[in-house]
């Protein structure tokens, strides 16, 4: 058994963000189209953390594989990311693994990535100014994906750690970029809001987002979290990316629905709807949209196998016999 082994630097090296929204924009319109195996993934939880495993198998590139990321906040006291992965690539002819690929850097390009196509798709065309709340890997390549979709010059970062703001800002170059401690002012005007953190309780008050603003939630990913608040869930068009994983994951939405707020048909649609024109994306200027993601094994398999293209065109990585 032949399998290539690629490591961060050489997946960084094959795919760009531009490239990635555009995987996603497949990834999703196979999995709204019926034409992906998506399993709901599993979660192994440990005294430390805990460890997704999530499959996929997308029908039309034949390409299937799966991810295996592990979440352990504790892991920053130590010096060391918050998060890791591998994504394992098989042969859907012989099931064998046929790669092995990181899977951190992955999983924040990809991540990022979808929230570049939402805001693509819901965001007001001539939005210019992000409220981002997080100033760690996601909130980086979530700015970098909505700043390839539209044009922004403002961008206002609110993070626990005034510390790890500051570098973010101190990154960012051809936007006006300042560090705020206060989620209201930060919010106050903002045509983009993007919340990429660990938070288990909102960031912000819904009640003070403005009309036709685009929010996207991307980082709590259990029912016990809640980055976003159900007013602001209430006052939205709200897509995700599967209904059947947000209503089994997503606590910003299944929380309220359990306390009896709202019902499931707060859910207006999928990203993959929009994106086969199914449903529409924003209806209106003034409408406020909340697209909110859990994250999908289609993302990762959809990237991998681009990824995996080129490292086999370009011979790169190391092949070893197992």
């Amino acid at each position: 058994m032949r399998v290539r082994i690629l490591s961060s630097d050489t997946v960084r090296s094959t795919i760009d963000m531009p490239m990635a929204i555009e995987a996603m924009r497949d990834a999703f319109s196979a999995l709204a189209a019926g034409e992906a195996t998506v399993p709901i993934r599993v979660a192994l939880e440990t005294s430390h953390g805990v460890s997704l495993f999530m499959p996929a198998h997308l029908k039309e590139q034949d390409s299937a594989g799966v991810k295996i990321v592990s979440v352990n906040e504790g892991n920053a006291q130590s010096g060391l990311p918050v998060i890791h992965a591998v994504v394992v690539v098989l042969d859907t002819l012989t099931g064998c693994p046929i790669a092995l690929m990181d899977g951190t850097w992955l999983t924040a390009l990809r991540t990022g990535a979808v929230g570049g196509l939402a805001a693509d798709l819901l965001a007001r065309r001539d939005s210019t100014t992000v409220a981002l709340f997080g100033a760690g890997t996601q909130a980086r390549t979530q700015l970098e994906a909505v700043r390839c979709v539209r044009d922004i010059t403002k961008v206002r970062v609110v993070s626990r750690s005034a510390t790890s703001a500051q570098d973010l800002i101190d990154e960012l170059s051809g936007v006006e970029a300042v560090s705020l401690e206060d989620p209201d002012e930060a919010v106050t005007g903002a045509d983009i809001i993007i919340a990429a953190t660990s938070s288990s309780t909102p960031v912000f008050d819904g009640a003070l987002v403005e009309p036709g603003t685009h929010v996207t939630g991307i980082g709590s990913f259990t029912t016990e979290m809640r980055e976003v608040d159900a007013t602001l869930v209430e006052r939205a068009r709200v897509i995700v990316d599967q209904k059947e994983a947000a209503l089994e994951e997503a606590g910003d939405i299944v929380g309220p629905i359990r306390d009896g707020l709202f019902g499931e048909d707060v859910i207006a649609g999928e990203i993959g709807d929009i994106v086969l024109d199914r449903i529409a994306g924003r209806t209106e200027a003034g409408e406020i949209t909340y697209f909110k993601s859990v994250g999908n094994a289609v993302q990762d398999i959809a990237v991998a196998a681009k990824v995996l293209s080129v490292a086999e065109a370009e011979e790169l990585g190391e092949i070893f016999d197992l």
